[in-house]
Formats: C-alpha cells, structure tokens, sequence
C-alpha cells in the first residue's frame, strides 16, 4: 500500500512550475487544465470551456464559485487526517470551482449532469442495468471490448510518483490509462495515511488506517459516485452514450457462473487466468506495498507507482482460506442473506463503522453477521482462531481469492465493477423500500473523515456530496432491471420482515438511548422544578421585606400627647 507524505501532490507541481519553467503538470485527480501556476497559486479550477470566453461558460452555463468546506472535524479522528492530503476535500487543493446552472455539469460545465442529455442537457436519459446473464453473447462480447479498450486508451490525467519533497523534475510523473486511472482512485481513497515515523502521528498501523471508501456510512454513496463516473468513462472512450455496466447477481447459484472465458475469464488451479481470456494479459497497478515499518521509519513514502505492474489479474474462486475467513468461503452469498439485510429500516448508527451493529449498511458491506445482524470481530478461543463475520459484499472479495481480495487494488479485476453494480442494485432496493431521505438517513457529523453526509467524496472532482447520491437511481439517470418502484423483483416475497435476528428486541445500544433521555429528562424536571422553587421563595422573602418596612413607618391617627400636670 502506498504512503502518503506531509506534503501534497499540489505543492509538488507548484516546485516543478517553478523551477523547470514551462512544464506541462499532471492532474492528480484534477482536471489537466486547472494545473496551471496561475490556477494552483489562486486554488481556483475555473476553466473557460472551448467556444466559450467566460470561466465556465457563463451566464446560463455555470460560473466559478468559492467550495464550500463541509467538513466538521471531530475530536475523535486519528491525528494522522491532519497530515492526510485528503482532509477537507478539495479544499486542500482548490477552493473555487465552477458551480454549473441547470443542467450542466462538469468542472468546464461542457458536459450534463447524470440523466441528461443533448445540447443543452435538456432531453431525459434513463439508461437500464442489466444482469450480465441475462445479455446475449454479442452484448457480453461488446462489454469486455469495452472494458478492454478503457485498459489502453490514454487518459487525460497523470499520477505523481512522488511527493513534493522528492520531485525532481517531469519524470516524476506518469500518464495512466483510462482503466487504470478508476485503479488508481479506488486505491487513493482506500489506502492508510503513512507520514515518516519521525512525526509521531504513526505509532502503529491502526493509528493511520484512514479509508474514505469503505467501513463507514459512505461506503454505498462513494462506490454509486465511482460506478457513474466509470460507466460515463466507458462511454466515452467507446463512442456509445448508451452502454450501461451489468451486474452480476451473485445469489443465483454457490459457485461464480461469470468466471469462464464467455464473461471475466476460467482461471487455473493457481489464480492466473486462462490464457485465451481476453483479461489475461492485464496487469495490475498499486498491489505492492513497502510493510509498515519500512515505510513509515523512513524520512519520506511514496505513493502509488503507476508505472510499475505488479503483476497479473489473479482469480481462484471458492478456494479462500476458512480457517482465517470462514467455512462459508467454499461459497457465495445466498439470496437469503441479501433478504435479511433489505428488512432492517436503520441504514447506519453510530459508531458508523465496521463495528455498527442492526444496520442495512453494515451487513451490506459484509461486517455484520447475516444471522444476528450484528458485528462479529474475529475471536481466539484456547488458542484457536473463530473468525468473524464476512458477509455479502465482503464475503464477494474474499471468496474470488485473488486480485479481489485485497480491497483497495481489487478494482484491477474487471469482476470488481459487476460485483459492485449488483451491491448498487441492493443498495437500490433498499432505497425504495424504506424511501428514507437521506438527511433522516446518513449521519450530519460522527461519522469517519470523509463519510458524513454534506462532505465531499474523496477524490472526485468537481466535488459532489454523499448526499447528492442518496436517491433513488432514477433521479440520477438509470434504474435496475426487474426492480419496482417498492424495491421488489419478480416473484420476490419477504418471508417475514419481523425477523431481524438478535436485533428483534431493542439492542443495548437502544436501551441505553432511552436511559440517557430518561435521565436527562428527569434531571431536566428536578432542575426547572428546583428554579421554580427559587424563583418562588425569592417573591416570598422580598414580600416580607416590603411588608416589615411598611409597619416600621407607620404611625397610629390616634395616638396623642401626654397631659402635663
């Protein structure tokens, strides 16, 4: 796993504008145009679209516009996010954009917001996602070209390949394919925050394990942002507006009926890919990584080398280890196991984390057992491992073994965005059949860096919000075959939506909800009841005061002198 400096890639490009003159600069997640010196000094991305002679078009088009920072720091994120060149995205980098009118979008406002269309975006594009098995073979064939094509097309970006303190000149930076480039993103939000040892924010691995894609209430947002952008990629790049990513339903049989040379490719008995796959040639980026303690005693890391292959795309299905994982590796996630998790109506509580226990976005990530609904860590009893709970997503990644498995390069297999269009496609059903808005949904602070619900999902840019995301598909441009608009499929029944495991009854965490406003309340009563008395006593005393002071004045009528003799 790379590792992440004190210093931004931002900065790095800066150095080499200025000390090697007319340099032209990688993105870095940033559109190339908006790497100019004047653009990175003023932090402002507000590019004037060809044709056009005002920033972002215009009146009518867009116009540039301060970024709002809607990060809330909490206390309780590690110390390593204060280093991180993630941290209040993308203010670190720029702090004005174009904000596009109507139905513009784009950090030029050239292009349409997702469902649009047209000149001026003005007609309605609704685009169908369908199972993968369901396509005929000359659409399953149009998909790995496709995907195969986005491999070797260049694309517009560039990946630094040091940071600032270390970049010498333009070598230091690579162009990536357009693939490779989604590798690369995933893998940027995905991996640890590692400064040199020697600033103390990394006294262990735990202490830098910063994920803004994953183990936290964005994880389905962040991966439905990531899955709209790649598929406009992939229409780009394929001159064909209308393709759509399929999904691979992963509950219809135990074993993976994609994992043959018709679809992703057959493998071999050790992981590499059948030679006649047309995905056994790719290699892969961003899979090797320095250990921990390499990296961070050292006075300066590294990111992500994209130049470098670490290899090949590796593939066993079914042969994961149980004994770390589980016995249930032999095997995929049932359609059981999707039921239970679409019946619980809480999408996330706190911690909002992977320990989250009774909560759709848990088990759907696979933290959560699909028995209980709550979070089981791995455990040793007498020495012996019991593992914890990997289920649905998780459980997906872990079963492929191989390229797959470990999360943050996994997306160097093409499986990984079938894979992530059916986690979308429940994460669809789950929308509609509780049809929760999302500021009644995803938590507004206490979340992890980069997951609560105004912050903006690391590394897109122009940057867009979780809660943008949170909608049904159809108010961003697609929809899911064989979905209603309750969230139900054909012939789908839920057997008994009142089934919700250990989390039937009020968990502990609930119990201690209602105690805590019990008691606040009380307290509340016993203090308005004690300032009431006070108030009253107060009134009391000085009655009193007034009463005695008036008896010390007063005289008798009657009263007269004495006689005198």
């Amino acid at each position: 796993m790379s590792r992440c400096g004190r210093v931004t890639i931002i900065e790095a490009i800066v150095l080499l504008i200025v000390t090697a003159g007319q340099f032209r600069a990688g993105d870095a997640q940033f559109p190339r145009v908006c790497t100019s010196a004047d653009h990175i000094s003023q932090k402002e991305c507000c590019p004037i679209p060809p044709g056009f002679t005002e920033p972002c078009g215009g009146p009518g088009r867009g116009r540039c516009a301060e970024i709002a920072d809607a990060t809330v720091d909490d206390p309780a994120w590690k110390e390593a996010y204060k280093v991180d060149d993630r941290r209040h995205w993308p203010t670190v980098f720029f702090n004005r954009s174009c904000v596009c009118e109507g139905y513009f979008s784009g950090y030029d406002c050239t292009k349409c917001i997702w469902g649009r269309r047209g000149r001026n975006c003005t007609t309605e594009k609704l685009s169908v996602r369908r199972n993968i098995r369901h396509l005929s073979p000359e659409d399953v064939e149009t998909v790995k070209r496709y995907f195969n094509a986005a491999k070797t097309a260049p694309s517009d970006y560039a990946m630094a390949l040091e940071f600032y303190e270390d970049i010498n000149g333009s070598e230091d930076f690579a162009d990536v394919s357009v693939y490779n480039y989604f590798v690369a993103t995933h893998y940027y939000a995905s991996r640890a925050t590692m400064p040199p040892y020697r600033f103390g924010y990394c006294k262990t691995e735990a202490d830098c394990q910063i994920d803004f894609a994953h183990e936290g209430s964005g994880f389905p947002t962040w991966h439905r942002a990531f899955l709209l952008d790649l598929e406009r990629a992939l229409q780009e790049v394929n001159n064909d507006p209308d393709f759509t990513i399929p999904y691979w339903d992963w509950t219809e049989a135990e074993h993976c009926t994609i994992c043959t040379n018709d679809y992703v490719g057959a493998n071999y008995g050790d992981g590499s890919l059948d030679p006649r796959s047309l995905f056994a040639t790719w290699e892969t980026i961003c899979v090797q990584s320095d250990p921990f303690y390499n990296a961070t005693s050292r006075n300066h890391t590294k990111p992500c080398n994209v130049t470098e292959r670490d290899g090949h795309v590796m593939r066993n299905p079914g042969h994961q280890d149980r004994k770390r994982f589980g016995e249930s590796m032999y095997r995929l996630p049932t359609a059981a196991e999707v039921d239970f998790g679409l019946r619980f109506p809480t999408f996330d509580r706190r911690p909002y984390s992977k320990t989250a226990n009774c909560t759709f976005r848990n088990l759907l990530e696979g933290f959560a057992d699909t028995s209980t609904g709550k979070y089981r860590g791995d455990r040793y009893v007498n020495g012996t491992l019991i593992p914890g709970a990997h289920t649905l997503h998780n459980h997906v990644h872990l079963y492929l073994d191989g390229t797959m498995s470990a999360v943050p390069s996994s997306a160097n297999d093409p499986i990984f965005f079938l894979h992530h269009c059916f986690v979308d496609r429940i994460f669809e059903k789950w929308i509609r059949r509780h049809k929760t808005p999302s500021n009644e949904t995803l938590p507004k602070t206490g979340a992890s860096p980069g997951h609560n619900r105004h912050e903006y999902i690391v590394p897109f840019f122009p940057p867009y919000s979780h809660a943008d995301l949170f909608k049904p598909s159809t108010a961003l441009g697609y929809d899911y075959e064989d979905v209603d608009g309750d969230g139900m499929s054909e012939g789908e029944r839920i057997q008994d939506d009142s089934n919700l495991g250990e989390c039937s009854t009020a968990t502990w965490d609930d119990v201690l909800i209602y105690v805590v406003i019990f008691v606040v309340g009380f307290v509340t009563l016993i203090a308005i009841f004690a300032c009431f008395c006070c108030i009253y006593c107060y009134i009391c005393k000085r009655r009193q005061q007034r009463s005695g002071a008036g008896r010390s004045n007063w005289v008798p009528l009657s009263t007269s002198a004495p006689e005198h003799a």
